[in-house]
């Protein structure tokens, strides 16, 4: 049976991101987007650290999934004061909240619903922490290699704007409301796997989607 499972993002899966995702200190130190400033070692060993700031403090910031050994998705997810200040006129996150800050999935991987299972993943986590809610900046102009998440895909998840903004509103899904709907994360991988499954090819490698990749996350 072909090897899937959901893991930490820990140092081992920071280092299996998408190069540009791997040294894009966006979200975690407000620099540019590595899509426009370019890989770079400096942004790489940025990320590093402020990762193994995280997982002493609070914990893996985020979770991935792996498919056939490799990584197929990702989302990463802090307290707002792990993350950086964001510009003026941006609302500013809830106290009682985990803010999610993006999440990616590979190409051949979408319309699977792993974009689900990872927004599930971070309301488990914010039950965990005792936390009340999500919370996600929204894009309403995102295009592929945006670190912001497309609003629409947020809506369309169960989030509701909870602070507008003419771009980008701040956006939230209650923890409490969802606990049944979010369920157990070993449950939705299950579900999530007897739709993946007919893609996959006989010899296990997947196969990509004829309708093509969808945009449920941002690129980063």
């Amino acid at each position: 049976m072909t090897s899937r499972r959901v893991g930490l993002l820990d140092a081992e899966a920071l280092e299996a991101l998408p190069g540009r995702c791997s040294a894009c200190v966006f979200w975690e130190l407000g620099g540019p987007r590595a899509a426009t400033s370019g890989v770079t070692e400096e942004g790489a060993a940025s990320k590093r650290a402020w990762l193994a700031g995280e997982m002493v403090i609070d914990g893996a910031p985020g979770r991935v999934i792996r498919i056939v050994d490799e990584l197929a998705a990702y989302v990463l997810f802090a307290p707002a004061r792990a993350l950086a200040t964001r510009g003026l006129g941006v609302p500013v996150p809830s106290e009682d909240a985990l803010v999610l800050a993006t999440a990616w999935v590979e190409p051949q991987w979408r319309q699977h619903g792993l974009g689900r299972l990872l927004i599930q993943a971070a309301l488990r986590e914010a039950h965990r922490r005792e936390v009340g809610a999500v919370e996600a900046w929204g894009d309403r102009r995102f295009s592929e290699g945006g670190c912001v998440l497309p609003a629409a895909w947020l809506l369309h998840e169960g989030f509701v704007v909870h602070r507008e903004h003419p771009r980008h509103p701040l956006m939230r899904i209650d923890v409490r409301r969802t606990v049944t709907w979010a369920g157990s994360l070993e449950h939705a991988v299950a579900e999530l796997l007897e739709r993946v499954r007919p893609t996959l090819a006989p010899n296990g490698a997947p196969v990509p989607s004829p309708a093509g990749p969808v945009r449920q996350g941002a690129a980063r």
